[in-house]
């Protein structure tokens, strides 16, 4: 009887704290949250993915900064643009689906609550980034989506989805 409670305990406690279960919890403090769930939820750090590389290369940002950042820009393009848009950007962005599960769940820290520019400017800030590198996230993402075959019209929605 023990070993089974024991087992069954060990499995509630393995299954609760795997990915992305993770995400439901509040730990440490709302940067680290925002930027380790994004980054763990997309797969995305500095040193294995090359779009955030590409922005931490580019700006003067940690990669975690550069995580953050970039996730707040792809859950704000999750929750506004069409099916078809958001499957386009789920093939070229590998754990994009991710994203939109936890935008699903209503996750605190506010990814499913990023639904406009505003969301992102306070995530940014969040992160210690000033309001003003939006606009220089942005055309690092687009350039880097371009790289990848994306869409005229995936490119354009996104584009006046991020102006501010």
């Amino acid at each position: 009887m023990t070993t089974t409670r024991t087992l069954i305990w060990t499995l509630m406690l393995s299954t609760t704290l795997t990915s992305p279960s993770y995400a439901f919890f509040k730990l440490g403090n709302q940067t680290e949250d925002l930027t380790s769930t994004i980054g763990k939820t997309l797969g995305l750090t500095a040193s294995n993915s090359p779009l955030i590389s590409q922005v931490a290369k580019q700006l003067p940002i940690s990669g975690e900064q550069a995580t953050g950042g970039v996730g707040a820009l792809l859950s704000l393009a999750q929750n506004r643009l069409s099916d078809k848009n958001n499957n386009e950007l789920n093939q070229l962005i590998p754990g994009m689906e991710h994203l939109s599960t936890l935008n699903q769940a209503g996750m605190k820290n506010g990814l499913s609550e990023i639904n406009d520019m505003n969301a992102v400017v306070s995530a940014f800030k969040q992160l210690g980034l000033s309001p003003d590198m939006v606009s220089r996230f942005v055309p690092l993402i687009l350039k880097y989506l371009n790289t990848q075959g994306a869409s005229e019209g995936l490119m354009g929605s996104l584009s006046h989805l991020w102006q501010q």
